[in-house]
């Protein structure tokens, strides 16, 4: 297994990628109630970015439903592979989120959900900010981070290695406010709603949802959206 922590995370999804996908489908998670916040702040149609898309359930095919264009991203090519299968409307890129370039202020809304924190906490300010470039005025940020205050977590993952990075829960609300975002919500939650059974990956995980926004512009309806309650 390679020492780089993005071919630790690569190689590790690919080889996990069928069990990840059932799992994540009979996981509880507020990622739904997140991406639904994106989609209500979001005018008709909008054209919505993924970062750390697996297998498009449930998320990429959430959105599409929904009636958004989709652009996601996924490091793992296995992953990206049973994306495109579930979900062939969306367009897939492979490969480092942080490699990604698009055109300022392209999308209406980012979704990016167990996925920011497989990055080195440094290129994590550095993707925030490219983000907030992304995002038209107005446009939501829904993602989950760690709660932990450690540059680099080195551990298993359904015996295969993986690799974390994160600040504190303060020290992460500082990233966000650095990028230019507007801070709407930010809440620790225990995975799986704190009822999944010991041995369970995510058993007494918690992690720190944020939900951000961008400044100006109008919401859907027209309306110039508000703060979340």
């Amino acid at each position: 297994m390679s020492e780089n922590p993005k071919e630790i995370v690569r190689q590790t999804y690919n080889q996990i990628a069928q069990w990840y996908l059932e799992w994540v489908q009979g996981q509880s998670s507020p990622r739904e109630r997140y991406t639904n916040k994106v989609l209500d702040n979001a005018p008709s149609s909008p054209h919505i970015l993924e970062l750390g898309c697996g297998a498009g359930i449930p998320i990429t095919r959430m959105l599409l439903d929904r009636g958004a264009k989709v652009t996601a991203n996924d490091i793992s090519e296995r992953q990206i592979e049973m994306a495109k299968e579930r979900c062939p409307e969306a367009t897939f890129i492979p490969g480092d989120m942080l490699a990604l370039s698009f055109p300022p202020e392209t999308f209406d809304g980012v979704v990016s959900y167990f996925a920011v924190f497989h990055l080195p906490r440094v290129e994590q300010k550095a993707m925030l900010t490219k983000l907030y470039s992304w995002l038209k005025p107005g446009g939501a940020f829904a993602f989950n981070l760690a709660t932990m205050d450690e540059e680099e977590i080195h551990g298993e993952f359904l015996g295969h290695g993986m690799f974390w990075s994160s600040y504190d829960v303060e020290g992460s609300g500082e990233m966000v406010r650095a990028a230019g975002f507007e801070e709407v919500e930010m809440e620790v939650l225990e995975a799986g709603d704190g009822e999944l059974e010991e041995g369970d990956p995510d058993f007494g995980v918690k992690f720190l949802w944020v939900l951000a926004r961008k400044e100006g512009g109008e919401g859907r309806e027209g309306e110039k959206p508000g703060k979340a309650d």
